[in-house]
């Protein structure tokens, strides 16, 4: 049968079902009940039958007698008696059914042809929409989707309802308020003092909670970050300005993987600290900004000097730079600066710019005839090679003196071989070997810059080294090590010697505790920050440093004492991390714990117990790292119909993908923010969506977050009927009296008042709490 020969066809439709229910209506006052909570006036096939429910159902909600003869005036006085038939028509539908017991029976029967009406109207709808093709895909697909959720779900698409209909809900949600008197109304958030204020996150809100991005998180202008795929070096300040990178971060179980930072932070002028660790690492942050400890991520402020942070054991990056032989060990001897005084490494040498000269005049063209051709120059003495002199003028870093001589940027781009090459070479010229007791190994660089950068290079084939000054010292197995995987001419023995021993060279984990020497405060500079998904981590200056508390805690509380289905969308952090948070804060075991296996035994019970509570939670993870409002929408459409979905979080807005083409940012956040109120709207729960604050909040003398903090505020400002902002007082102000506690500060409240409430912050624990009050 063709599409339109079906379409043609008399819609589904059960008339005398729907006199059955009419029927029953009038018979028993109470039929009317059971049927107006499965169907409508729009779900009747007939106009007259339509016309007599509303008359019927107008009757009941004013608490008038609902019979043959009330409805029958009830047509006349609106002047549709004639329109349905007369009171002759009226009285038959009494003679339809002989008893009322059958009518939700016949309301199912009648809601089913409504339905199948509704999705044969859909389907058109759907073919026209295709046909035209007036918008993006993206967009005809949801809009597709929302008219058969719509139909699932029994939600009349309709621009208008009456104003009677929308009072009767209304009057029944002040009376269940008023029988219960200030208890939670909405979706409870677990916090005493905010459910008082809010009455919990009510049906179709959208909520926005907000809190500076890593507040206080920053490292100096300067500090180096190791691009993770082509190994290039450069500034934090470089990488801030170009907006893209791939670095080193660590994850939960202590190992070591590339990602890509999803923000780009300039966080102004700060005071700025050196932190020197025992091997001669050094990164410059504020006091704020959290690194590695045995007990977890812990601020600067808070560590001492003598205490363990955790370096990186190696970091395995190589680029795909494959310079010619003779380049790469012209370049190491260039950069020692000192001419080789080993026959040996003399003898490399003068070999190496014996081929590259000899390659020169291979590819150099011919000279005219009658001039001589020129001569290559002696290796001592006399005038610079004409190879040497090219190199000199690529690489102006091996022309510098003093501090600032450093190893030329296109070593660090190197491939694994040519980079041990130029490191052999280099070490040669520079180092002493000693064998007695042990393998030791002492470079004396020309300056510290260059110091820290041997230390850098021999870490990336997991060579550990120290520090101090401009020498550099690699000792026990990591100097085997040093031989077996980079090696140095003159010392073939120790190298086959160290390729003896291989099993216990590498370390277990990608980390190494490195104690503090020194924090010392270095002045004002300024500092960025970049934020990472997932681990919230990223190595810089060879130094593991870090960067939705709320949200989380609430939609635990809600969905494990309360069973109310929670979706979490969470673009930034992974599903492994969000459990792990779960668990921590269920449990109330310290997170750092978690992270690194120190579990006491007294912590496996707690982990138990809040396993079995969180396994039968509600609670659904996306961690989709890249998705649309429309891709949330359907996703969360299928979750409601089958789950019966109560509230969904978002981590974090500013990452949402937008559909559709915008000129700016601020325009596509607009758009993204009014599309989120839309589907909370439609699903009718709350949806809790985590922003971020713009930097303006840092310039204010007080700290304390406004509307106009928001990012892209306009909009979100607008849109949001309760915004949230976090402020904790010791992120800035670290002799602050008021420790470990936060202000949720509600700045907007479309249906109740703005406040303050203070909960406490277990920080081990990334769990909120109730503040006990303090009693008079």
């Amino acid at each position: 049968m063709s599409l339109s020969t079906s379409i043609d066809r008399v819609p589904p439709q059960n008339l005398d079902a729907e006199q059955g229910v009419l029927g029953s209506m009038l018979l028993d006052r109470d039929a009317i009940a059971r049927v107006v909570e499965l169907i409508r006036a729009e779900d009747f096939y007939r106009d007259a039958h339509r016309r007599i429910y509303e008359a019927t159902t107008d009757l009941f909600e004013r608490g008038e007698p609902v019979d043959l003869i009330t409805v029958t005036d009830r047509l006349r006085d609106k002047g549709q008696l004639d329109d349905v038939g007369g009171a002759s028509y009226v009285t038959s539908l009494l003679n339809a059914v002989p008893t009322a017991a059958n009518v939700e029976y016949y309301a199912r029967i009648v809601l089913q042809k409504s339905m199948l009406r509704q999705l044969i109207s859909a389907g058109t709808q759907i073919a026209h929409m295709g046909y035209e093709a007036a918008q993006d895909v993206e967009i005809l697909v949801d809009q597709a989707e929302k008219l058969v959720f719509s139909i699932a779900n029994r939600r009349m698409l309709q621009e208008f309802l009456p104003i009677r209909e929308i009072l009767k809900e209304s009057f029944e949600r002040i009376d269940r308020r008023y029988q219960d008197k200030g208890t939670v109304t909405g979706v409870p958030t677990g916090f005493t003092d905010l459910d008082q204020l809010t009455s919990g996150l009510q049906p179709a809100d959208l909520v926005i909670v907000a809190a500076r991005p890593a507040m206080g998180k920053c490292l100096k202008y300067d500090a180096e970050i190791v691009d993770a795929q082509t190994g290039e070096v450069c500034t934090i300040q470089e990488v801030v300005g170009r907006a893209r990178t791939v670095l080193w971060t660590l994850d939960a179980e202590g190992r070591l993987r590339r990602a890509e930072p999803s923000r780009f932070v300039d966080d102004g002028i700060k005071p700025v600290y050196r932190v020197v660790t025992a091997s001669g690492r050094e990164v410059e942050t504020t006091l704020s900004h959290p690194f590695l400890t045995p007990q977890g991520w812990r601020r600067l402020a808070d560590i001492a000097v003598g205490e363990m942070i955790a370096v990186p054991a190696r970091l395995p990056v190589f680029g795909a730079v494959d310079l010619p032989v003779y380049q790469v060990k012209l370049l190491a001897y260039l950069t020692a600066q000192t001419m080789p005084a080993s026959p040996v490494l003399a003898t490399d040498y003068a070999d190496a710019i014996a081929v590259g000269e000899a390659i020169r005049a291979a590819t150099r063209p011919a000279p005219p005839e009658g001039r001589p051709a020129p001569q290559i120059a002696p290796v001592q003495g006399g005038a610079i090679p004409d190879v040497v002199g090219s190199l000199l003028a690529r690489h102006p870093a091996l022309g510098r003196d003093g501090e600032a001589r450093a190893i030329p940027p296109v070593v660090f781009t190197l491939t694994r071989e040519k980079l041990a090459l130029f490191l052999s070479r280099l070490l040669a010229c520079v180092s002493a070997v000693e064998t007695e007791p042990g393998v030791l190994v002492r470079a004396a660089c020309p300056s510290v810059r260059m110091a820290h950068q041997v230390r850098h290079l021999l870490l990336r084939f997991g060579i550990a080294s120290v520090v101090e000054g401009t020498g550099v010292t690699v000792a026990g197995d990591h100097a085997r090590m040093l031989f077996r995987d980079v090696g140095m001419p003159g010392w073939e023995r120790l190298r086959t010697w160290a390729r003896y021993d291989q099993g216990r060279l590498l370390p277990a984990t990608d980390i190494l505790w490195d104690a503090v020497n020194a924090i010392e405060y270095t002045g004002e500079f300024q500092v960025y920050d970049l934020t990472v998904p997932g681990t919230h981590n990223f190595i810089a200056s060879d130094v593991c440093v870090h960067n939705t508390t709320l949200a989380l805690n609430i939609a635990a509380h809600a969905a494990i004492h309360h069973q109310v289905p929670c979706a979490i969308f969470s673009l930034e952090t992974s599903k492994e991390q969000l459990v792990q948070r779960f668990l921590c804060a269920e449990a109330e075991v310290d997170g750092s714990k978690l992270r690194t296996g120190f579990l006491a035994d007294s912590d496996w019970p707690k982990l138990a117990r809040a396993m079995g509570r969180l396994s039968e939670a509600p609670v659904f993870i996306d961690d989709s790292a890249n998705i649309s409002v429309i891709e949330m929408r359907a996703k969360a459409r299928k979750l409601k119909a089958e789950h019966g979905l109560g509230l969904i979080v978002v981590d974090y807005l500013q990452m949402i993908q937008s559909y559709k083409r915008t000129e700016n940012r601020t325009q596509e956040i607009s758009e993204i923010a009014r599309s989120l109120k839309s589907l909370a709207k439609e699903l009718d729960i709350p949806l809790v969506a985590i922003s971020q604050l713009s930097r303006a909040v840092e310039m204010t003398g007080s700290r304390r977050p406004m509307l106009s903090h928001l990012r892209e505020s306009g909009e979100l400002e607008q849109v949001a009927d309760l915004v949230l902002f976090i402020y904790r007082d010791d992120y800035y102000n670290v002799e602050t009296e008021k420790k470990n506690i936060a202000e949720i500060i509600i700045a907007k409240h479309r249906n109740g008042p703005i406040g303050l409430v203070e909960l406490f912050f277990h920080k081990e624990h990334s769990k909120f709490g109730n503040l006990e009050k303090r009693r008079a």
